[in-house]
């Protein structure tokens, strides 16, 4: 390995590894390693910490699963059907990935909670939200789109040769699905289920809300460790124990993406069947299909504003008293600024600023690390840039936190933290898009007499442009809906959309919680729309 990837992966971890370090060993340096490891084995003997890890595993199984099951239809017709509004369904599926947990949240409230859409189509009293059904409906929502977009990436890197042996040979379809295609799909339908597996075991605000103390999984006990008991020691080792299970996660999906060798085919592009062309009963399958996920994606966010616009949700007329709620900064006798300890102004500044540095520093990184690593196809690389994804949000938000504290502001701290946590993901459409890059184009121009500058800002970045800027939208998007690192490192000096909600639902203002989720979702729609048309704008430049 070169001297420029081997110092890109020391920089990467020397930004990853101190603060897991510094919450493994939290309690190790005041109180002594006897003393630790006594508070160890009390913690490790405990009822509850077993508890925890049981019910973070099942919640986690069960979400990933539901979620494949309700994915493979979709990833199938994306990869095979070419039905009216394919792009549209395609694109909309990402938006609850995008959204903050919180508005996930106040989504299934509105849409399964007591007086919910749901019950009040079916006339019942069904209370589904604050229990284990509620928290795996809200996973469901929240990673059905990591599982289509993986399952339908593996339905269309199969071999089109493949099928057309097999209906040459007269295999039905049953038999082409059970003996081809299931064989084939299933490194992409394991790598999606560990990936969700992995979000959902780790996952904060979702847990917080509706698991309360019942349902607390080991990422909601370390943050209870932390700052409510303020058991440093006790956090450590409830963090050691959850990231043994991630990172052993992480490495199967790494041994999973080694064996998926996707065969060559050049010259041939995978047959997309024409919606005309196909019969009636598969039609009618895919409409059925789309029409309930569009039900069940987007009934709830549509509920957001239904109940935001009916005070106590129950209430037969249409008010906007929640909304004129944030304008005035008062809810009944109260000031908004007592609830959320920022007004409605600053609170939109603080989530966009945040948002877009952090972004623009995860983009940037990306790429230099992509551009460092280009061409080097080491195994336990790609697993070390996935390692993030091993540590939980709130261990290294708690190890921000503790190693920098008093040195580094928390605005820039929680830019950092978010960097490093979005990172595999940003990096991985970075490197891709990179990759994609012809050789001959950069040789050419090196041929030519271009400096590396040259290359650079003449033929990598025109070239990259559009991969560019969807990077910095999704890290944008992640970083905006983040919950665990503003709410750990601000510690109420920092007041983004989510933490707003959570204050505001805390206090039982929850029309108001609805109003500011609406305004969260206009925010991120108009932010998306400059960004992109400022990409598309800039391209024409170079067409």
């Amino acid at each position: 390995m070169g001297r420029r990837p081997a110092l890109t992966l020391l920089v990467f971890l020397a930004l990853l590894v101190p603060p897991v370090v510094a919450v493994l060993g939290a309690g190790v340096l005041d109180r002594g390693l006897s003393s630790w490891a006594t508070e160890a084995l009390r913690v490790l003997s405990r009822p509850s910490t077993w508890r925890s890890l049981r019910f973070g595993l099942v919640q986690a199984a069960l979400s990933a699963t539901i979620s494949l099951g309700l994915a493979l239809p979709g990833a199938y017709f994306l990869a095979n059907l070419r039905f009216p509004g394919r792009r549209v369904a395609e694109s909309l599926t990402l938006l609850p990935f995008v959204l903050p947990g919180l508005v996930v949240i106040l989504a299934v409230i509105s849409f399964y909670g007591r007086q919910g859409v749901v019950n009040r189509i079916l006339g019942t009293d069904l209370t589904l939200v604050y229990s284990a059904a509620g928290i795996i409906i809200a996973h469901v929502m929240f990673n059905y789109a990591v599982a289509l977009r993986t399952l339908a990436g593996g339905w269309r890197n199969l071999d089109e040769r493949l099928r057309e042996v097999s209906l040459s040979l007269g295999e039905s379809s049953f038999g082409r699905g059970v003996r081809l295609y299931a064989p084939l799909l299933m490194p992409s339908l394991l790598s999606a289920w560990a990936v969700v597996f992995l979000y959902c075991f780790v996952s904060f605000g979702v847990v917080l809300v509706f698991g309360g103390v019942r349902y607390a999984t080991l990422e909601v006990r370390i943050f209870q460790e932390m700052f409510t008991n303020l058991n440093l020691g006790a956090a450590g080792v409830l963090a050691f124990l959850q990231l043994l299970l991630c990172a052993a996660v992480v490495l199967l999906l790494q041994l999973l993406a080694d064996r998926h060798v996707r065969p060559p085919r050049e010259g041939r592009t995978r047959t997309i069947g024409l919606w005309n062309d196909a019969s009636r009963t598969r039609r009618l399958v895919c409409s059925l299909y789309w029409g309930f996920l569009g039900f069940f994606l987007f009934g709830p966010l549509a509920a957001i504003l239904v109940r935001s616009l009916r005070p106590g949700g129950i209430s037969p007329s249409w008010s906007l008293e929640a909304f004129r709620a944030l304008r005035t900064g008062r809810i009944g006798e109260r000031e908004v600024y007592e609830i959320i300890r920022a007004t409605f102004p600053e609170v939109v500044a603080t989530s966009l600023a945040i948002a877009a540095l952090s972004a623009l520093a995860t983009v940037l990184i990306s790429l230099a690390a992509a551009r460092s690593l280009r061409g080097l196809r080491a195994p336990w690389v790609d697993t070390m840039t996935k390692m993030p994804l091993a540590v939980s949000s709130v261990t290294f938000s708690l190890g921000m936190r503790l190693l920098w504290r008093g040195m580094i502001p928390p605005g820039p701290l929680i830019v950092i933290t978010q960097t490093v946590m979005a990172f595999p993901l940003v990096f991985t459409t970075v490197r891709g898009a990179l990759e994609a890059i012809p050789l001959r184009y950069l040789e050419t121009a090196r041929s030519l007499g271009a400096s590396r500058w040259s290359r650079i800002t003449t033929v990598e970045l025109p070239l990259l442009r559009r991969g560019l800027v969807n990077a910095y939208t999704f890290a944008f998007a992640l970083s905006l809906a983040d919950f665990t690192a503003v709410l750990t490192i601000g510690r109420g000096e920092v007041v983004t959309f989510p933490v707003a909600m959570y204050r505001l639902i805390g206090f039982q203002s929850f029309d108001v919680a609805l109003a500011l989720g609406v305004w969260y979702i206009l925010v991120v729609a108009a932010a998306f729309l400059v960004i992109d048309a400022t990409s598309a704008s800039r391209s024409k430049e170079w067409l």
